[in-house]
């Protein structure tokens, strides 16, 4: 397929995205199952189209007045990806399978475009929903503009390397075709770097490296949220809300196999394919278990609980941009109960002396420090341990905090950390 045609199919795509609400992947998948011709290389480049019009829908709508598919399309093209117009006109020629000619008006509106933008209300500049403003205005303070202009760009991809079966000199030499770099801070990572409009990154999953559980896709960021759970070996750790099983195989790596790790989650469906994914990364000392029917006898029991909990998914939205554009009040005053919740049920595992981690993959201040000062109110028995005395890799590349204010938590961003974004709170229990 030609670029202009790869353009055209992104914004019928993306009218079934936004006017019959499907989600981006099965509004792929159904495009590509009737458009058997569209090679590997095109579904990347539509897919690429796709997200940077979701990360940057309400910007593009603006810029060039209108809310219709065609309009964000054209939009992100010149945000994004930096196309000039004069390269626009020619994409955009009216030829079969292209879109139709730019009118006098798209021209004029991208004409203007730069200008019109600088004088925009500042959640429509960054593409945040306007009711997360006061969020991120309370986590950021005077950086707000520059923490939220990276939030929209395209992220890269990470590996976490399972020291169960290799090391990361081993991993990087298999890997080299692809040009891994080594991560900043975790030292387990490496990332793939994200390479524009017709990059397709590789697929991992298919590679050798994987198949043999020396690797997992893991942002740095949730890398770092686990090494600084402190866990090591001969310790009993629980997984509170365990999920797929991400957190706890690093968990389990950095048990280095021995203690115990159990994994609990609400919905024990999530932990349907724990198994055959424990068995890959040749993990061996964990257990699923229902924390409910046991909570009597594991009182008081573990020496971390680590509670990756619910949230807005706010520091991962550049990843999965249409999850944004879903995001309510109401869906986050449902996260802030169920949070409280589960801090007040979890608390009750963690042994005297033993710790509480707080983690969630979100930005908001409500969820994060709101959400631990809050607990601290009421449970005299903990208190906040700074998160810098609990990394273990020395100084040299302790993470950077994202915010200046409240600084015994951790929160990383895209552009203080390049990651997605994560909070930590690392809670002692005295008695």
């Amino acid at each position: 397929m030609k670029l202009a045609s790869q353009i055209q199919s992104s914004i019928e795509i993306l009218d079934q995205i936004l006017l019959r609400h499907k989600p981006l992947p099965i509004a792929m998948k159904d495009w590509a199952s009737n458009n058997r011709y569209a090679g590997v290389r095109d579904r990347a480049t539509i897919i690429n189209i796709l997200n940077a019009a979701l990360r940057q829908k309400i910007s593009s709508s603006y810029v060039m007045d209108g809310e219709d598919s065609r309009a964000i399309i054209i939009g992100s093209l010149i945000r994004e990806f930096q196309f000039k117009i004069s390269n626009l006109s020619k994409l955009f020629n009216n030829e079969k399978y292209a879109p139709e000619s730019l009118s006098e008006n798209e021209l004029e509106l991208l004409n203007s475009a730069k200008d019109r933008l600088s004088n925009a209300n500042i959640f429509v500049k960054n593409d945040v929903p306007e009711c997360t403003i006061d969020e991120y205005q309370r986590t950021f303070g005077d950086t707000l503009d520059a923490q939220l202009s990276s939030m929209s760009g395209m992220p890269d991809l990470d590996i976490r390397v399972n020291t169960l079966k290799s090391n990361l000199d081993k991993v990087e030499l298999a890997l080299k075709k692809f040009h891994p770099i080594r991560t900043a801070y975790s030292p387990f990572g490496m990332r793939v770097k994200s390479g524009g409009l017709e990059y397709k990154f590789p697929n991992l999953e298919k590679t050798l490296s994987y198949a043999k559980g020396q690797i997992e896709i893991q942002n740095e960021g949730s890398q770092i949220s686990a090494i600084l759970s402190g866990a090591g070996p001969g310790m009993q750790v629980l997984d509170y809300c365990a999920g797929h099983g991400g957190k706890a195989a690093i968990l389990s790596m950095l048990m280095k196999n021995s203690g115990q790790l159990y994994l609990n989650d609400i919905d024990q469906s999530r932990l349907i394919n724990v198994p055959s994914r424990m068995k890959r990364l040749g993990v061996k000392n964990y257990q699923i278990i229902n924390y409910q029917d046991s909570k009597n006898k594991l009182a008081q029991f573990f020496d971390i609980v680590f509670l990756d909990a619910p949230c807005s998914g706010s520091g991962t939205w550049r990843r999965k941009p249409d999850l944004k554009w879903k995001f309510n009040q109401e869906k986050l005053d449902n996260n802030l109960k169920d949070q409280k919740l589960i801090l007040s049920e979890a608390k009750h595992a963690v042994k005297i002396g033993g710790k509480l981690i707080y983690v969630t993959c979100s930005l908001f201040d409500s969820e994060n420090d709101q959400q631990i000062r809050n607990f601290l109110q009421n449970e005299k028995g903990f208190r906040l341990v700074n998160y810098q005395k609990q990394w273990p890799f020395g100084i040299k590349n302790m993470p950077t905090n994202a915010k200046n204010k409240h600084t015994e938590t951790l929160l990383l961003s895209p552009m203080t950390n390049n990651t997605d974004g994560f909070f930590v709170a690392i809670l002692e229990r005295l008695e």
